[in-house]
């Protein structure tokens, strides 16, 4: 009884949460007291879905979807705020009976400068509905197997130190705290909830302007994962690498290298406690121009808690070299306690294309995947969505105004599981901008390795998005995203899937505050891992006809 009054109080303030937001919205012109600024919208749909299973026959639905959508931007001198509430209403009507849902979602992004570079205060945070199932990666949404979404809230506060303008000494360090929260979902009954809490620290210092014939860097980080709703142990884990180059002639200068990490996980259940470790040492040689143009050779030694290559010498390679001020390439290949090991970061940025190539090889967790953000991205928009008022930074270092968000072209196929993992992942993005056009293609390799477990999952991912302004009030707007998912289990099962996802609109503006679209979409799911309600093979064709009324 208790439970069920709990429940329907829950509901309750759901949809209350839900009213005021669309009374608010609908009520409500641009605001503005200073520097606050509301902008409140309500859209309208209705979707024509045509779906086509293999186990579960055809079925059409018409289904009414009203969003009401509030955003709020502060700007001053010391400070900026940005938080979007949206609430999802749904309305459907199908062979089988009709339902409704609503879901209501929110995010949140604060910066507080009270100490001009020597301190900022950072907060962001969101509660969405996730896809907890990996192999329907790309296709689940509030339309098709909705029973995979998952709530998930994620709240990260941070402080930030720059010293970067030190004469001797320069650096910059971070201090992070950050929740992670998952509700039950129904896709796996018997999987448990994540509510883990992640303190994490990032540090980096090196020589200052005053250091002639001397170089010298250290980075390093540390995180512990309190992972309180499972059986397993806290993750605990640092990386600690530094240097020192002494100039010997011109710009050849003599190296040292040294590197540390740990990672500390386990389970309750078995009683164990599993360490990766390395550690090593080297010594080569380094040709340097500058800080952001060098490259180094090294000798090292290892010390490894892996038998395969404890006790290696093994060559490294470090390249940091700025081309020019709008292109740059860092690359770094050596010997981590799993075997080779490689990091690349290339960025270059033309006038109307830019070109972004990452690859890492990580230890992590999901909590910390989900908290963190990317620094891949090559699009600035106003929201965490690609849209048609997205556009390419000006350049490197770009500073983000009130309510930007920097937006990477696709996303991370994460699992909502505490389980620590080996992420492989390597992502190519390239951009396009002229006056009238917009496209982004990409393709992306994530390979990711459950340390504790003989699992392995890879996602390969290509895609392509485009925005076209036909007319001064109409614009075109398609994207295409593929995934191919192959995964081995414990068991020595294993398979894959091809999931694809086809969209396209055309929006007309009628007015300043109101707009017209229609739109249509096609979703393909093929192979033998997939687990959602419509089986292993199905199709999903959706025609939407919509209204946005924007203050």
């Amino acid at each position: 009884m208790q439970k069920t009054k709990k429940r329907l109080m829950k509901h309750n303030f759901a949809v209350s949460k839900l009213a005021a937001l669309t009374t608010l919205s609908l009520g409500t012109s641009s605001a503005f007291a200073g520097d606050l600024t509301l902008e409140p919208k309500v859209s309208s749909q209705a979707i024509f879905q045509q779906l086509e299973s293999g186990t579960r026959g055809d079925r059409d639905l018409t289904t009414l979807q009203i969003e009401p959508s509030l955003r709020a931007l502060y700007h001053s001198r010391k400070a900026t705020v940005s938080v979007t509430g949206t609430g999802t209403y749904l309305d459907r009507e199908s062979q089988a009976g009709n339902n409704k849902d609503s879901y209501l979602e929110y995010r949140y992004d604060a910066e507080f400068r009270p100490i001009d570079r020597l301190l900022t205060l950072q907060a962001r945070g969101s509660s969405t509905y996730r896809n907890a199932n990996t192999n329907n990666f790309l296709l689940s949404d509030f339309l098709v197997n909705s029973n995979d979404l998952t709530r998930t809230e994620s709240n990260t506060f941070s402080a930030i130190t720059d010293l970067r303008r030190g004469e001797w000494v320069a650096g910059s360090a971070t201090a992070a705290y950050s929740k992670v929260r998952t509700e039950q979902n129904d896709f796996d009954q018997n999987n448990s909830r994540l509510n883990n809490d992640t303190i994490s620290l990032y540090g980096t210092l090196y020589n200052g302007d005053t250091a002639r014939s001397y170089a010298w860097k250290v980075v390093g980080d540390y995180s512990d994962t309190d992972r309180t709703s499972s059986t397993q142990r806290d993750f605990e884990s640092y990386n600690v690498d530094g240097f020192v180059d002494k100039q010997v002639y011109n710009n050849w200068a003599f190296r040292v290298s040294a590197q540390s990490e740990s990672h500390t996980f386990g389970s309750f259940t078995d009683g164990a406690e599993q360490e990766r470790e390395f550690d090593s040492v080297g010594a080569g040689i380094a040709y340097r121009q500058s800080a952001s143009r060098y490259l180094a050779v090294t000798a090292n030694k290892a010390n490894s808690s892996n038998e395969e290559n404890d006790g290696d010498v093994y060559p490294s390679i470090e390249v940091d070299w700025a081309f020019t001020t709008r292109t740059s390439l860092f690359a770094r290949y050596g010997k981590r306690f799993y075997g080779d090991a490689a990091t690349v970061r290339f960025e270059h940025a033309a006038k109307r294309i830019r070109t972004s190539f990452t690859y890492s090889e990580d230890v992590s967790n999901f909590s910390q995947l989900l908290s963190s953000e990317s620094n891949a991205a090559v699009f600035v928009c106003p929201g965490s969505f690609l849209s048609a008022l997205c556009f390419q930074p000006s350049g490197q270092g770009y500073d983000l105004q009130a309510g930007e968000q920097l937006v990477q072209l696709g996303e991370d196929n994460n699992a909502l599981e505490d389980d620590v993992i080996l992420r492989k992942n390597g992502k190519l993005q390239i951009s396009y901008q002229a006056s009238k056009l917009r496209v982004g293609v990409f393709a992306q390799y994530s390979d990711d390795d459950y340390l504790a477990q003989n699992r392995l999952r890879t996602t390969q991912t290509f895609g392509v998005n485009a925005d076209y302004r036909v007319g001064a009030f109409t614009n075109f707007n398609t994207a295409l995203s593929f995934a191919n998912i192959e995964r081995s289990l414990e068991d020595g099962i294993s398979g894959d899937g091809d999931n694809t996802r086809f969209s396209m609109a055309l929006s007309r503006q009628f007015s300043r505050y109101f707009n017209v679209n229609i739109g249509y979409s096609y979703i393909d799911s093929s192979g033998d891992i997939q687990t959602g309600v419509f089986g292993n093979n199905y199709t999903d064709q959706r025609i939407t006809l919509g209204v946005v009324y924007q203050y």
